[in-house]
Order: structure tokens, then sequence, then C-alpha cells
């Protein structure tokens, strides 16, 4: 099964409209097409981000809980073990290369693609959500 690590962009992404790869993503994440993989920096990560945004959702905190509590439903929870020497110059993004090295995860999926490259020299594709829909539905 395909497994991606996932910046908090994209869930902001799909949770602002319901067009687009971000949301599509979601929708298959919720149909188990794709498995996503999730430690609690990351966890805390989205809930920060989500909540700091939720007007401009539309929505209250209490339906980003339920959103999360969703997202940790269907995740593949990882739990952090080791240290990590940092490899991008934004301390924020860090956590998801840590999760997706550490994890052996393939993919991290991402609208900051820029940002991220460096985790390419660690082995990990760093996509954009319509480049990794693609590898999604090329799998089903």
């Amino acid at each position: 099964m395909l497994r991606a690590v996932v910046d908090s962009n994209v869930f902001y992404a799909a949770l602002y409209s319901n067009a687009g790869a971000s949301h599509e993503l979601l929708r298959l994440l919720s149909m188990g097409r794709w498995k996503m993989v999730l430690s609690n920096t990351l966890c805390a990560e989205y809930e920060e981000v989500l909540k700091r945004d939720a007007p401009a959702l539309g929505l209250a905190p209490h339906e980003i809980n339920r959103f999360l509590d969703a997202l940790c439903a269907v995740a593949e929870r990882h739990r952090l073990k080791s240290r990590w020497i940092p490899v991008l110059s934004d301390p924020d993004d860090e956590p998801q290369v840590h999760l997706a090295f550490e994890a052996n995860v393939r993919y991290i999926v991402t609208h900051n693609v820029k940002h991220l490259h460096p985790a390419r020299e660690l082995g990990i594709a760093v996509l954009t959500p319509k480049e990794f829909l693609k590898i999604v539905r090329e799998q089903s």
C-alpha cells in the first residue's frame, strides 16, 4: 500500500475547497486507497495550523477536533525514536522529513515542494498533491 507523510497545508487546502487534488486525496484516504503516516509531532502541527485558521475554513474548533480524530483513526501512527539532525532551513518543516525517514516512507505530500526539496537527498520523493494523486490512481 502506498504510504505518505502529509504536510498540514494539504489538509488546509482539502478543508478550504472540495475541488482539487488535496480534497480528492483526503477522500481516497478515507476509502483506504493509501495510508497516511502520522507522528504526535505532526498531529500537533495539524491541530495548531487548522485551529489557527479555522475561521478562514468556516469551521469551529470542535469540527477541527472531529477532523483530526478521523485522521488519527485512519493513519498509521509512528513514534519518533531517534534524535534528528536538521536537513531543512525551516525547522517547522523538519518533523515531516524526520518522520518520513524514520518510518521508511517514500513520499511527502506538500504544496511547499521547494522548502522540502532537501528531503530528496535522503531518498524521499517530495510531491504536490496532484503528483501524488496521480500515483494513487495508477496503483489502483
